[in-house]
């Protein structure tokens, strides 16, 4: 496995310590893994084989820890996906798809990878754009715009993060940081939640870029309180904002809180076998012993809403390109504090945007250090009566 980024630890707030540990382990799993799937993401490699290479590396690295107690539950949060130009998100091939499975990387391909690990329940998921094989010099065409849009209005979110926020008011400087953009657009309707043991879509959400729908309804208005644990995932692009669907190509599912008796022996035994392996998270195919007979069986667990699909989407129009982050956060009673590592593929001189930040406030707000020092209380003197 690949060196890992240091990742910023969580010392404040709540969280147990041991639960914090178990964040902080599958986070250093999820960095190690994502420096190696973009290591190997070069001209020619194949992208069956690149996901495939990030869940055995997600399962040995989690495999490796937390062994002096039997039965901690640990392994894939979320499936190895590779997601390229304008493919949105969750793109994650099998070996029985003749034409997914033979997509090889391209030269200055846009390509979003996003995997995630955890530790007894306790998930952190990461996504990061690079693009593959620039030339030695920086990276300056539109891809530069879609890669600091994302990455700014991720930053700038994380830094209004505090107990008692509304998650209302990440959206707003996510719109504030797009809007500086020329040519580029939020992909809307994408919805990133809070994280629970065993689940990372509990209750609480936030919508970088909300339909008209979501912004008059109440079910997504909420209050972050300290000690709580978010996704963020910010998906930009030089296209339109709505997205399409590719049903054909879904792969990754995850078992719901449905219940429901399974008629067809098939169906029945590849649920089983779903719910030793993944428990409550996302999974791919890829992962059930005998690919074909998992997919007669998922249809009917699909069918009775047993297993929710993570759909594969697209810009509207195929020459578009898009960008993603994903990180995952905790709120501290002195701001947020990301407990996926920091992106490493985007530096300024990597990725070099024609576009400058003109607004005061946003620029202020991205110059602030994401963890504020406490403040330290002065000292009085005692005052002796006479």
């Amino acid at each position: 496995m690949a060196p890992a980024p240091k990742t910023e630890a969580a010392t404040e707030g709540p969280l147990p310590a041991a639960v914090l540990d178990k964040y902080k382990a599958a986070a250093t799993v999820v960095a190690s893994v994502l420096e190696a799937i973009k290591t190997k993401a070069v001209e020619g490699a194949n992208l069956l084989e690149l996901c495939s290479e990030g869940d055995k590396l997600l399962e040995a690295g989690t495999a490796a820890l937390y062994n002096k107690v039997k039965g901690v539950p640990k392994g894939i949060a979320f499936p190895t996906c590779l997601s390229v130009n304008g493919t949105l998100q969750n793109f994650s091939p099998l070996p029985s798809d003749p034409e997914a499975s033979v997509i090889v990387l391209k030269k200055d391909d846009l390509v979003k990878i996003s995997l995630g690990a955890h530790i007894d329940g306790y998930a952190v998921v990461s996504a990061e754009t690079i693009v593959v094989a620039p030339s030695a010099s920086p990276v300056t065409d539109i891809r530069a715009s879609l890669l600091a849009a994302a990455h700014h209005a991720a930053e700038a979110a994380l830094r209004v993060v505090k107990p008692g926020a509304r998650n209302w008011e990440l959206t707003e400087v996510i719109k504030k940081v797009i809007a500086e953009y020329e040519g580029v657009n939020g992909v809307e309707g994408i919805l990133s939640h809070q994280h629970e043991q065993n689940s990372i879509e509990a209750k609480k959400g936030i919508v970088a870029f909300p339909t008209s729908a979501m912004r008059v309804d109440s079910d997504f208005s909420f209050t972050m309180d300290e000690g709580e644990v978010y996704g963020l995932n910010i998906i930009v692009t030089n296209g339109e904002r709505t997205f399409k669907e590719e049903l054909s190509r879904t792969t990754v599912h995850q078992k719901t809180a449905t219940t429901y008796l399974l008629k067809a022996a098939s169906s029945r035994a590849t649920f089983s076998e779903i719910k030793t392996k993944a428990g409550t998270f996302p999974f791919t195919l890829r992962m059930l012993e005998n690919e074909s007979k998992a997919r007669m069986g998922i249809k009917e667990c699909v069918e009775h809403n047993l297993l929710k699909p993570y759909k594969v989407t697209s810009t509207n129009i195929a020459t578009d390109l898009a960008a993603q982050v994903f990180v995952t956060f905790t709120v501290t009673k002195t701001g947020a504090v990301r407990l996926s590592a920091a992106p490493s593929y985007f530096s300024p001189e990597r990725v070099q945007s024609t576009v400058e930040i003109k607004n005061e406030e946003l620029k202020t707000l991205l110059a602030k250090p994401l963890k504020a020092k406490p403040v330290k209380k002065a000292k009085t003197a005692e005052v002796k009566a006479e």
